[in-house]
């Protein structure tokens, strides 16, 4: 005696065979669509909770049996929560670039005809006396005094 359980198994493993061997089952995908960047997920946050703050200020504002104080400190925080979200749905600015300092002229040196040795001693001394590596040894066509 056959169980009526395989039976049915191979009669049902038959006709898979026979539909997935025809191509009637086709690949799919799940979403077709694009997904959302980082800065789109982000905005939508952002406007869901303005969304909320607008939600709560007017639960605030119904609340009459609230303290005045209280709910007048809930109520600019709020306001000031919903300035914050709206500035950073707005339009990115681009900070302006800041201008270049001006150079500042910087003060010629003074022309001196004497060394710091001799500035200091106060009398004027010849360069080799002070180093006799200044003297220069070879001669210099263009100065006819060498």
């Amino acid at each position: 005696m056959v169980n009526v359980w395989k039976v049915s198994t191979l009669v049902l493993a038959g006709a898979l065979v026979v539909v997935v061997g025809r191509g009637a089952v086709q690949e799919s995908a799940a979403c077709d669509a694009e997904l959302p960047t980082a800065e789109q997920i982000t905005r939508l946050k952002l406007a869901r909770g303005l969304a909320f703050l607008e939600r709560a200020e007017q639960e605030v504002e119904q609340a009459s049996a609230a303290r005045p104080r209280e709910r007048a400190n809930a109520l600019a925080q709020i306001a000031k929560a919903k300035v914050s979200i709206e500035l950073a749905l707005g339009p990115a600015a681009e900070p302006e670039p800041r201008p270049l300092p001006k150079p500042v002229p910087r003060p010629l040196p003074r022309k001196t005809t004497e060394t710091p040795a001799t500035q200091a001693a106060g009398t004027t001394v010849p360069a080799s006396v002070v180093n006799p590596f200044l003297v220069s040894t070879r001669k210099d066509p263009l100065n006819a005094r060498n």
